[in-house]
């Protein structure tokens, strides 16, 4: 089984700011806490791209991979996602080359479109266009990463007789995993080949999504690979099981404060008027929104995974179980949760439950 690190940069409350210091301080803690990551034997660390708000720090993720470059040597460096649709397609297409080609090697691309209506109203984008300019944009980074010259004439990106330089080194390009909510967008992952992630779904949800993953895989004469499928979850480790549990209270309930006070329409009147193209983003907040969401619920779904160490191997070996999964990305540093409480956990996790699946 294979676990990667998944990182939200926060800024530690969303009704407050500080000074830009601290905000440098805060990206260099979890650059620290990436390089312990790679000392205790993770497989990957991902970070994620959001704008205008606290609850990301890294809106421009390739900064943060160049310098996470720099300080490791083996582990795996990716993005959760790329907004393909908020860059400009050859010049995402750049970039990765620059940063695998910097790592030697070690670039996972996760892409997709932004679900998230307030970045789209900023940017004054239609969002009916995301998925359009998601896998017209996916389409022109691949002919840019063959090195040869390419003239591109689509609906909204045009390229005439470029070519680009540097090529990455993984040819024919970096790895591609797509992060899904819908139940198609798991199905488009497995046709094309692309791995798939699923971000904060419950137990039962997450083996749903696999499984659709998994049979289009198949139908476009693939083989199945547990291995291609990502699952994200909160992970909070402690030498005791009562202390895990009251220590994560507060970071989980903050996370989720945070998460829907910036980035989604907070009532249902609102979700029921997505575009059509995100209709499975708004039956997953509606569910979040109904009242439902609570502490002891995210418990009970498996989207933290909390307790001493054997307790946590435990309940990782149930998801692994239900869900038929072989990548947990675990969410360790969790809302406004301390540096130091972060490498506590992240040690106890790397040195008491890793081995436990090291087979």
């Amino acid at each position: 089984m294979k676990f990667s690190l998944f990182d939200f940069v926060h800024w530690p409350a969303w009704d407050q700011r500080g000074a830009p210091e601290d905000e440098g301080r805060i990206m260099r803690e979890h650059l620290q806490q990436w390089q312990e990551a790679e000392r205790l034997g993770f497989d990957a660390c991902w970070v994620t791209e959001h704008h205008f708000n606290p609850y990301n720090l890294t809106p421009a993720p390739s900064v943060f991979l160049a310098a996470a470059a720099g300080m490791t040597s083996r582990i795996k460096l990716g993005t959760m996602i790329y907004v393909v649709n908020f860059h400009h397609p050859w010049r995402l297409a750049e970039e990765c080359a620059m940063l695998d080609c910097i790592s030697g090697g070690r670039l996972m691309m996760g892409l997709g479109r932004s679900p998230d209506m307030v970045e789209y109203d900023h940017w004054q984008m239609a969002p009916e266009e995301g998925r359009g300019r998601f896998r017209e944009g996916l389409d022109l980074m691949k002919q840019a990463f063959t090195g040869q010259p390419v003239t591109f004439e689509g609906e909204f990106y045009r390229m005439n007789d470029a070519i680009l330089w540097p090529r990455p080194v993984q040819q024919p390009h970096p790895p591609i995993i797509a992060a899904a909510v819908q139940p198609t967008s798991f199905e488009w992952a497995g046709e094309q080949g692309y791995g798939a992630s699923s971000l904060m779904t419950d137990h039962k949800t997450a083996a749903y999504y696999h499984n659709i993953y998994q049979s289009a895989r198949e139908k476009n004469g693939l083989p199945r690979d547990p291995k291609q499928f990502y699952l994200a979850r909160h992970v909070y480790v402690r030498e005791s099981n009562d202390q895990a549990i009251e220590e994560a209270r507060g970071p989980m309930l903050e996370f989720f404060k945070m998460f829907y006070h910036d980035r989604v329409f907070t009532n249902r009147e609102q979700l029921d008027h997505m575009p059509a193209t995100f209709e499975g983003y708004g039956e997953f907040h509606k569910a979040n929104l109904s009242g439902k969401l609570t502490y002891e619920s995210l418990i009970d779904r498996g989207a933290l995974l909390v307790g001493d160490p054997k307790a946590v191997a435990e309940q990782i070996q149930r998801t692994k179980d239900t869900v038929g999964l072989e990548n947990l990305m675990c969410i360790m540093a969790i809302g406004p949760m301390s540096h130091e409480e972060t490498l506590k956990s992240l040690r106890l996790f790397g040195e008491k439950v890793l081995p436990e699946f090291a087979s």
